[in-house]
């Protein structure tokens, strides 16, 4: 099959096969599986068009549980008959690779030449695999995966592009289905709740959960754009070359920078309203400090400072990394922090230090050698929608809502934060864990 029978295969029109592309090929494919959000009807057209595109016998979806591990959740035939086959019954060591790399494999005529025929492939008597991952914002949440034992050879390179591209956008389309089943099931277990409470508290206690509700209703009705506009974004870019043409490349910058700082900015507000309102949970955890938290995060920041042309430096002075706290609370206390440091230090350098004070409790210095902080502002720095530079003409760009969330969630985790700064000498925000660990 090439690719003008299976766009035929999609009902396009005469003038449509004619122009026919990858591009048109996914877009079709993606109004069709964007049309629904209940997720066994996703997964079952994502397959169906997989299977199809790449002429193989069967297909899997397979999905990563909350609990880590790879399920096989959907396994159809080339007639979308589902097959009653578990995950061992495939390429585990495909399918294994493919979600830990994060990279596409595609493998042809692989009984015909030995160095392509694992024991698996060989046992399964497999000519063709194909197998790419389903990602969502930089996050692996399964594999979609076809094979044949008769097809020797993939026909088109074209065919085997559009199941990558299927595969990136078919992630984003999972994870929109898999979000709206939780709140789905989050909303008949709040309606559960209503029915359970006294007939005196009954008014005051709605009138809490539905602003809770709101929130998470709202945040998803705001996100599910952005995700959809950064999707296209995507999709855009994967067909323009943006090499020989700069002026392209900084429209596409600038569209994907705007798009990012507005769900940071929904996000901030509505972390915010949930913890005003007093239905934010706290999931306390031991953690180990260092090897879970800040050596990411600076991690992710390396690159960033390293184009700004500073250091960012870690010195870890002391053994003791155990803590207990919100793990999601603590890295982004560290990470807005680290954040800023490097966002306000335009020469010099970012130093994190991990120690312990003469009390025996554990801390982390960030010390930048910034812009540095009016003293007159300090007493506001920690403030909603707070900004020692404001107005239009303000060089830094933000809400003033990130060292607010910050504060809040040290609170919620007895954790304390102290400002040194001096103007245009850099700024030190010394973190401390209060419990003794």
């Amino acid at each position: 099959m090439k690719l003008s029978e299976f766009l035929r295969d999609l009902d396009l029109s005469d003038d449509d096969q004619q122009g026919s592309s990858k591009l048109q090929v996914i877009l079709k494919i993606l109004k069709k599986i964007n049309s629904s959000l209940v997720l066994e009807e996703v997964l079952e057209l994502v397959l169906k068009h997989a299977i199809k595109l790449t002429m193989c016998e069967r297909g899997f979806i397979v999905l990563k549980t909350e609990m880590g591990e790879l399920e096989n959740v959907l396994s159809l035939n080339s007639e979308g008959q589902r097959l009653s086959v578990d995950l061992f019954n495939i390429s585990r060591s495909v399918v294994n690779d493919v979600f830990k790399i994060g990279q596409s494999r595609f493998i042809e005529s692989a009984l015909n030449t030995p160095a392509k025929a694992s024991e698996s492939i060989t046992n399964l008597e497999l000519q063709t695999i194909m197998c790419a991952p389903l990602q969502t914002e930089g996050e692996t949440i399964g594999v979609i995966y076809v094979d044949s034992r008769t097809l020797n050879k993939i026909d088109s390179k074209e065919i085997t592009e559009t199941f990558e591209v299927l595969a990136s956008q078919a992630g984003i389309a999972i994870n929109n289905a898999l979000m709206h089943g939780r709140q789905y099931k989050a909303n008949e277990e709040l309606k559960r709740a209503y029915s359970e409470l006294e007939i005196a508290k009954r008014e005051t206690e709605k009138l809490d959960q539905l602003k809770n509700h709101f929130l998470s209703q709202m945040s998803h009705e705001i996100r599910t754009p952005f995700n959809i506009i950064q999707s296209s974004l995507f999709l855009l870019k994967s067909m323009i070359s943006t090499s020989e043409n700069p002026e392209v490349k900084e429209v596409f910058g600038m569209l994907e920078d705007g798009s990012n700082r507005m769900i940071r900015t929904v996000d901030r507000i509505m972390e915010m309203a949930k913890i005003r309102s007093g239905y934010y949970e706290i999931f306390k955890e031991k953690i180990q400090l260092s090897e879970e938290i800040l050596q990411d995060v600076v991690s992710k920041f390396e690159s960033v400072a390293k184009v700004k042309g500073i250091y960012l430096l870690f010195q870890k002075a002391t053994e003791i990394d155990s803590i207990e706290c919100d793990r999601f609370m603590v890295y982004q206390i560290f990470q807005e922090i680290i954040d800023n440091a490097i966002k306000f230090t335009e020469k010099g350098a970012v130093r994190v230090k991990q120690f312990c004070d003469a009390k025996g409790k554990l801390c982390v210095s960030i010390q930048d050698t910034g812009i540095g902080i009016d003293p007159v502002y300090l007493d506001n720095l920690f403030q909603n929608f707070s900004q020692e530079d404001y107005g239009l003409t303000r060089k830094y760009e933000g809400n003033g809502l990130a060292l607010a969330l910050v504060k809040k969630y040290a609170e919620l985790n007895n954790i304390t934060i102290f400002v040194e700064s001096e103007k245009y000498r850099g700024s030190t925000f010394t973190i401390t864990f209060n419990k003794k660990q």
